[in-house]
C-alpha cells in the first residue's frame, strides 16, 4: 500500500512539474536517477548492474535527461 501510494504521489508531482518547469523536472529525475545508480553500484549483486543501469541509460536517452555528475 505505501508503494502504491508512494507511486501515485510521485505520478501527480511529475505531471505539474512537467507542465510549469521541464528544465526542473529534468534536474529532478536525475537527482532519482544518480541515486538509483549510485545504490544499485553499492550492493554486491551484479545482476541489478545488468539490469537496472541500463534501464536508467534508456530513460536517459529517451527523455533526454543529462548525467549531470
Amino acid at each position: 500500500m505505501q508503494a502504491f501510494l508512494i507511486s501515485q504521489l510521485l505520478q501527480v508531482l511529475m505531471k505539474e512539474l512537467s507542465k510549469h518547469a521541464p528544465d526542473l523536472l529534468r534536474k529532478f529525475m536525475d537527482a532519482i536517477l544518480d541515486w538509483l545508480e549510485e545504490h544499485v553500484l553499492g550492493t554486491a549483486s551484479e545482476a541489478d548492474d545488468a539490469i537496472v543501469l541500463p534501464i536508467c541509460n534508456m530513460i536517459r536517452d529517451t527523455f533526454n535527461i543529462p548525467d549531470n555528475d
